[in-house]
């Protein structure tokens, strides 16, 4: 039960802050935050939080964000999948490599978005792409032991 509320929380806030409006000049420095608090989780307690879990937050942010519907679910059901799949490897990386492993993860749902978006006709090409992914990577340690010690704290096992 407690769990419950403990992820139920850190996927709110996630999705408050994703939900953050940057000016337009700024629009590519936005961090991926509920992506990043799916892939802590992921590592974290891989038996609790899934590909499920991912598809309906991933349906939350396209309605946040009135995208395409199922744009964000897809990708984050393929991220969540290839994060799953490596979780015990990545669990003995250290922060840094974490971080680039992140990195690529963010790369590929920014890739997958783009290509929908660019299909929908709402995009054009630009390595801008992946400044999201680079700061979410920069992010990635901080948020890391911030959600750690969350765990931590109330004992989510």
């Amino acid at each position: 039960m407690k769990s419950s509320i403990v992820f139920i929380l850190t996927f709110i806030v996630a999705l408050m802050l994703e939900g953050l409006v940057f000016p337009t000049s700024l629009i590519w420095y936005k961090p991926e935050w509920t992506l990043l608090v799916i892939l802590y989780w992921v590592l974290a307690l891989p038996l609790k939080v899934g590909v499920g879990i991912a598809w309906v937050l991933g349906l939350l942010v396209d309605l946040l964000q009135g995208g395409v519907i199922g744009q964000h679910s897809l990708t984050y059901v393929i991220v969540t999948a290839t994060c799953a799949t490596l979780y015990k490897r990545l669990r003995m990386y250290r922060r840094w490599q974490q971080s680039i492993f992140i990195f690529l993860l963010i790369s590929m749902n920014q890739l997958v978005g783009f290509w929908i978006d660019h299909y929908t006709g709402d995009a054009e090409p630009t390595l801008m792409i992946f400044m999201p992914a680079v700061i979410s990577a920069l992010l990635w340690p901080w948020l890391f032991v911030l959600l750690r010690s969350i765990r931590r704290l109330y004992s989510i096992q």
